[in-house]
């Protein structure tokens, strides 16, 4: 009599753990991904974030942009930045035969993960570049809270 063996499992035990290291690779690099992508009319500046000094600073390119076109506000533990570029036109019969600058609204959304002071924040728009800085606060983290510890008095 012959015996039957059932065939190992192996193989398929070792795709299901490279697909789910694989989901694991695609759900860490969404976090890293810029805001979804923009709408029809929408752009998307580019924008450096790096610490200096004990600030955070938030650097956006956002050429051809005056002040009042552009909005700067914290909300929910991040940054939000928007504008619009409104389309310019040349005077005339003109027609393009390239146009690259992108035109209409852009928003940009810095999640805030440390303690910053939103109070003396500043925003400066110079030469194309809107310069956010906003001061780091101390961290809290490190300093020991003792919690007193109750007798119980059922003894």
């Amino acid at each position: 009599m012959t015996v039957m063996r059932k065939p190992s499992r192996a193989p398929f035990t070792e795709l299901a753990l490279l697909q789910r290291e694989i989901n694991q690779l695609f759900e860490r690099l969404a976090e890293f991904d810029r805001t979804d992508s923009p709408a029809a009319g929408e752009w998307c500046p580019s924008i450096d974030v790096f610490e200096c000094h004990g600030q955070l600073m938030i650097v956006v390119e956002v050429p051809g942009l005056t002040p009042e076109s552009v909005r700067v506000a914290c909300k929910d533990h991040s940054l939000l930045i928007s504008g619009d570029r409104r389309e310019r036109r040349p005077g005339g019969s003109a027609a393009y035969l390239c146009m690259e600058r992108p035109q209409g609204r852009f928003t940009r959304k810095i999640p805030l993960d440390m303690a910053v002071d939103l109070r003396m924040a500043e925003a400066q728009l110079e030469n194309g570049l809107l310069t956010i800085t906003v001061p780091r606060l101390k961290d809290r983290r490190g300093r020991e809270t003792v919690i007193p510890v109750k007798r119980d008095r059922g003894d």
